[in-house]
């Protein structure tokens, strides 16, 4: 019985310790390129923040379509419902003042639409699209097994984050699929940050530097 006991402590252990193993290494680390991005099927999720999500097909376009309006930052929503995305959406929202004036737009995309437009409460200011064929998330995507995500330490750090903040939030939807934040100008991608766990913020400071390289305003 003994040697039983040992061995769920050990099989626990062993378990903790692959958990808080840094991703790149568990499931993978690989940046998308422009030409990846590009070719994303989006289609505009309608509706206020107190209203069911509307998607129209027939709105259907390429991202490629939207780059070239100018330079973007866009936020690759893990789950639109959960505290940590919304926590990083509403810091995010705090750059648009600086995101104006360099001319840079701002949108978010989601890989299921459930919870968008109540997202839309922590990212006023910006655009949410249905990433219908998930591009943004690959092409390489990076599931974090629900065990993992709880076993990690780094989850309750931003938990306490998020409710030290007052984000509110819901465990209704996929939370798997880890997203990112890329910033995109000139057919090229010059910043990105890919989620690591539930929660990874990217670093707001190394969002506003990537930011603040535009000397002039950009139509």
């Amino acid at each position: 019985m003994a040697f039983l006991g040992y061995g769920a402590v050990a099989a626990l252990g062993g378990a903790f310790i692959y958990a808080n193993l840094p991703t790149y290494l568990t499931i993978g680390a690989v940046a998308p390129k422009f030409a990846h991005l590009a070719t994303a099927k989006l289609i505009p999720i309608k509706g206020g923040p107190r209203e069911i999500e509307t998607i129209d097909k027939s709105e259907q376009f390429t991202a490629n379509e939207l780059f070239q309006k100018g330079p973007i930052m866009v936020m690759a929503v893990r789950r639109p419902g959960c505290m940590l995305c919304r926590r990083e959406a509403a810091e995010l929202h705090t750059l648009l003042p600086l995101l104006k004036e360099k001319g840079i737009g701002l949108a978010a995309v989601v890989h299921e639409s459930r919870g968008a437009n109540e997202f839309k409460s922590y990212f006023s200011g910006g655009d949410v699209y249905l990433d219908t064929e998930r591009t943004f998330y690959g092409p390489n995507e990076r599931w974090l097994p629900h065990w993992v995500g709880f076993l990690r330490f780094g989850t309750y750090s931003n938990v306490y984050k998020a409710k030290k903040a007052k984000v509110e939030g819901n465990m209704e939807g996929e939370g798997r699929l880890l997203g990112g934040v890329y910033l995109i100008a000139n057919n090229d991608i010059v910043y990105t940050h890919l989620e690591k766990e539930w929660g990874d913020a990217a670093n707001i400071d190394e969002v506003r530097a990537a930011i603040e390289t535009f000397n002039v305003k950009t139509k």
